[in-house]
Formats: C-alpha cells, sequence, structure tokens
C-alpha cells in the first residue's frame, strides 16, 4: 500500500476513535463550562478534584490499552480463541484495578488538605472526587469492551455509545447542578453525580450494541468467565504496566501543575483548568490518531510486514502534525476569546492568565501530536521499556521541576508550570519518534 492509501486507512480507522474520544474529553470540557457559572472557586475545586481523580484514571486506561494491539495480532493470525481469551482476562484485571482505585481514592482524599491549597476550595473538591471515583467501575467495563472493538477494528459501535451518554450528561449536570426541571439543585455535588450516571449509561449501551452485532458477537459468543491463566495476566501487565506509565507521567506532570499553580493562586488554578480543557480537545483527536497507529501497525507487526508498519506509523504522525499546526494558529489568533467561553468578561485576572496559556498550549499542539502517535506505535511493536523511561525523563525530571522552579519561585504562576511542560512534551515527541525510526529502519530491529 502506498502512503496515501495509509493515509485514508488510518482516517476511516481514526474518525470513529476521534468522535468517541471528543466525546468522552467533552464530559469534561462542559462540565467546567456549566460549573463556571458558579464562580472561580468552584472552577478551582472541580479542578484540583479533576486533576487527582485523572492521575488514577489515566493509570486504568494505560492498563487496558494493551488488550487492543493483543486483540489486532490474533484477528490477524485468525485465532478466534486467542482473542476471546484476551477479552475475558482483560476485563477481570481492569474491574479489578478499578476496585482498588475506588478504595483508595476515599480512604485517601482528605490528604487534600496537606496540598497547601486555599482551604475555601477543599470540602467541595473532596466531595467531588469521592463521587467520580465510583464512576470509575463502569468506565473501566466501558473501556475494556472498548478496546475489544477496537482490537477487531470496529469503532463506529463505541462511538454510538459515547455520544448518547454525552447527551444525557448535559441535561443532568444543569438539572442537577441547578436544580432545573424538578431534579433537585446539588450545586457542584450534581456536576460529578451527572457524570456517574451518564458513564453507568455508557456502559450498558456498548454491552447491548456489541452483542447485537453479528461480527462482535462471533468473537463474544461462548466467552468463558472461568479457566484464567496466568500467563494471559502476565502479557497483559507486561504491555500495560508500561503502557500506564507512559501515560501517568505525563497526565501527573499536568495534574500536578494545577497543584503548583494552585500554591501561586486558585485564580491560576482555574486558568490553568480551564486552558487544559482546550487543550485536550485537540489532544484528544490525536488520541484517535494514536490508537488507529496502535491497531494498523500491530496488524502488520503480527504478519511482519515492516514496510507496510512504517508508512502506517508515519502517515499518521503527518496527519498529527499538520492537524496541530492548524489548531496552534487558531489559538494564537483568538487567545483573547477562548477563556470567554468559560469565564464572563467581568472576570478580566483570570482571563488574562488563561490567554497567556492558550498561548503555550498553541506552541507545545504539535510535540504533543507527536507523542502520543509515537507511543502509540511503538506499543504496537511490543516496545514499552525504553519509551517509558522516555517518559519518566520528559515529564518528572524536566517539566515538574522546571515548572516549580518558574511557578513559585519566579514567581511566574501558571505560566511558570506550562512552560515546562512545554519542555517535557518537545523532549519526548522527539525522542519517541527517533525510537521509532531506529526500529523500522531494518529487519534485525523489527524484531527486537
Amino acid at each position: 500500500m502506498d502512503l496515501k492509501g495509509h493515509f485514508k486507512a488510518n482516517i476511516k480507522l481514526a474518525l470513529p476513535v476521534v468522535i468517541t474520544q471528543l466525546g468522552q474529553v467533552s464530559v469534561n470540557f462542559i462540565d467546567i463550562i456549566i460549573i463556571a457559572n458558579l464562580g472561580e472557586r468552584a472552577v478551582a475545586s472541580s479542578s484540583l478534584a479533576t486533576s487527582l481523580f485523572f492521575i488514577f484514571l489515566v493509570f486504568l486506561l494505560g492498563f487496558s490499552y494493551s488488550m487492543s494491539p493483543l486483540i489486532s495480532s490474533a484477528v490477524a493470525n485468525g485465532n478466534t480463541d486467542r482473542v476471546k481469551k484476551i477479552f475475558t482476562h482483560g476485563m477481570v484485571l481492569n474491574v479489578s484495578l478499578a476496585l482498588g482505585v475506588i478504595l483508595l481514592l476515599e480512604l485517601c482524599s482528605p490528604l487534600m488538605y496537606k496540598a497547601g491549597q486555599d482551604v475555601s476550595v477543599i470540602p467541595d473538591a473532596i466531595t467531588f472526587l469521592n463521587i467520580s471515583a465510583w464512576s470509575l467501575l463502569p468506565l473501566m467495563i466501558f473501556q475494556s469492551y472498548r478496546q475489544f472493538s477496537e482490537g477487531i477494528s470496529m469503532t463506529i459501535l463505541v462511538t454510538i455509545a459515547t455520544i448518547i451518554s454525552n447527551i444525557v450528561n448535559v441535561i443532568l449536570n444543569f438539572g442537577l447542578i441547578y436544580g432545573y426541571w424538578g431534579l433537585p439543585e446539588m450545586g457542584l455535588q450534581g456536576s460529578a453525580t451527572a457524570t456517574l450516571i451518564a458513564r453507568i449509561l455508557m456502559m450498558c449501551i456498548i454491552i447491548v450494541v456489541l452483542y447485537t452485532n453479528k461480527k462482535s458477537l462471533f468473537y463474544l459468543k461462548g466467552v468463558k468467565w472461568k479457566n484464567f491463566q496466568a500467563a494471559y495476566f502476565r502479557k497483559l501487565i507486561s504491555i500495560g504496566l508500561p503502557s500506564s506509565l507512559q501515560s501517568l507521567f505525563e497526565i501527573s506532570s499536568f495534574a500536578l501543575a494545577a497543584f503548583i499553580a494552585g500554591m501561586h493562586s486558585y485564580l491560576d488554578t482555574s486558568a490553568h483548568s480551564v486552558t487544559s480543557n482546550l487543550a485536550s480537545i485537540t489532544f484528544q483527536v490525536c488520541t484517535g490518531f494514536g490508537v488507529a497507529a496502535t491497531v494498523r501497525v500491530a496488524g502488520y507487526y503480527g504478519v511482519k510486514n515492516m514496510a507496510d508498519l512504517k508508512k502506517a506509523g508515519m502517515a499518521n504522525i503527518y496527519l498529527v502534525v499538520g492537524f496541530m499546526t492548524i489548531c496552534g494558529i487558531l489559538f494564537i489568533i483568538f487567545k483573547d476569546q477562548l477563556p470567554l467561553i468559560f469565564f464572563d468578561k467581568s472576570k478580566t485576572e483570570v482571563i488574562a492568565i488563561a490567554s497567556r496559556l492558550v498561548i503555550l498550549t498553541a506552541l507545545f499542539q504539535i510535540f504533543d501530536g507527536i507523542q502520543v502517535v509515537s507511543l502509540g506505535c511503538l506499543r504496537a511493536m511490543r516496545d514499552v521499556k525504553i519509551p517509558t523511561l522516555i517518559c519518566f525523563i520528559a515529564y518528572i525530571i524536566l517539566a515538574i521541576p522546571i515548572g516549580y522552579y518558574l511557578c513559585i519561585q519566579q514567581k511566574l504562576g501558571a505560566v511558570g508550570t506550562w512552560i515546562g511542560l512545554c519542555i517535557g512534551l518537545g523532549f519526548a515527541a522527539v525522542m519517541l519518534l527517533w525510537r521509532f525510526h531506529i526500529l523500522t529502519k531494518d529487519k534485525k530491529n523489527f524484531n527486537h
């Protein structure tokens, strides 16, 4: 297949995933817009809770990501029994980890009082976090079915489930936060409750849809929830744990940036929150291409077709670079207007901070797109250890310390933390892309 053919195949596979990713991130995006009407303190509370929540969520999602490349390779080799076993073992692993994280969050949420934040935002943040924690169980069940669906190259069904649940989430957010349509007025708690209900619905929809579709039912039919084998768990963990750590290092840098910004002022936390939400929209498009890269590269890896493997991966790199360049230009042009999506014009101080952060977002978006697709390609090739080390250096060694120094010591506030994030993302993008290039240079590296 030539490069043009790979472009078409990648877009066809990625588009439903992009819609799904945008649907999932829009839950938080819309939540922040609605919550912003409650004031900057409410945004700060939800931001702190969401930042901590996302650290654990990304850790769980990383484990689930090991399912799709393994399933894709099994499908490419016509091994239906292996597809079923990967699915059942992956589901058990994901649900067990989710239950452990829920317990941990419930027990540890009071520690937020020790994080050096404005004490007025902590009580609401703890309540928000505790409610959100319980959404992890239905979300990880959904994620297990999603990884199965993407592994067999069925992405549109996941999109349907996500869209429906997001519509419900928006309606319930308005209703439960402000007490519309006869629903109880719960304030900030209402937002977390709405998300919990929406994720339960999303889980139910994907189960029904996948068990009524002929292609997915072919694999799901006869699935046995017994005779579990340690070898399958070890295989999932061997890929999932490094993948989890890769994602964890990046999201932790953004989450810790929120806490570091909060040490400067709660206005910096609010500005960080809304800008992160803007950046997450474009990032989720790139995540969709990262998923497409994982599925397609894993398929070629399974049949040892190195030529098309590299073309499939690089086609996705070219696509995200072009997309993120356009987005970066738009972010710079509309840097003063984008914060107004969240805040009233009268909130001049927080808007000014957010506008500066939007400029920095425009600069690091290309790096962000390259690193997420490169990680997807490397994960498909079962290369996880070196990329994990690269991510650790990028986010833990570079991004967080530099961000802290500039934010607190140089008194740049959230702007300083985002400069640190830019440096970390730039390092990750360059090194991960170089790693993919090295591994696909010749057959010796391909069979590393």
